[in-house]
């Protein structure tokens, strides 16, 4: 019985290394490789087991290989802090400071020479990020990115 709550927290554990630089879904490695332009969910797991079984983003990551760019930005953690704290992140943009802010422009690699620019250009284009209240933080974020890379000091953090 001990062992099968071992290999479950291993098996865990390893799909959690699978979706650490995520492309997509999948992440990169050779599971996404050997399912590229495969499409469900079936196909989604099968790819990320295989990458996290094989242990093998490491050496793609570390390598640029595999599909895995070297030095990439992973933007999930902003994606996934902009829709939980959106409405913050609206109130901090819309007054040019705050932690919310902070912590999404920290988020987005933002170097702290740049960042009073960042407040200053969320508050300046609060109207174009977050043009309704029915704004998605996924939109809000899209919105925001693109304004970016119409700046000339911010357009370096945009992909």
């Amino acid at each position: 019985m001990m062992r099968k709550y071992v290999a479950t927290a291993v098996l865990g554990g390893l799909l959690g290394f699978a979706g650490a630089a995520q492309a997509e879904n999948t992440g990169c490695g050779a599971g996404t490789i050997l399912f590229e332009g495969e499409t469900g969910k079936g196909q989604e797991i099968l790819a990320v087991t295989t990458n996290g079984f094989f242990l093998n983003q490491f050496f793609g990551i570390t390598f640029g290989t595999l599909g895995c760019e070297e030095g990439s930005t992973i933007s999930a953690d902003a994606r996934r802090f902009m829709s939980e704290n959106m409405e913050q992140v609206a109130q901090d943009a819309a007054r040019g400071e705050g932690e919310a802010l902070a912590t999404l422009a920290s988020l987005l690699e933002i170097d702290e020479a740049d960042r009073e620019a960042f407040y200053a250009h969320a508050q300046e284009h609060f109207s174009e990020i977050f043009p309704s209240a029915s704004v998605t933080a996924s939109k809000a974020l899209e919105n925001l990115e693109a304004s970016m890379a119409e700046d000339e000091a911010l357009s370096r953090y945009t992909v």
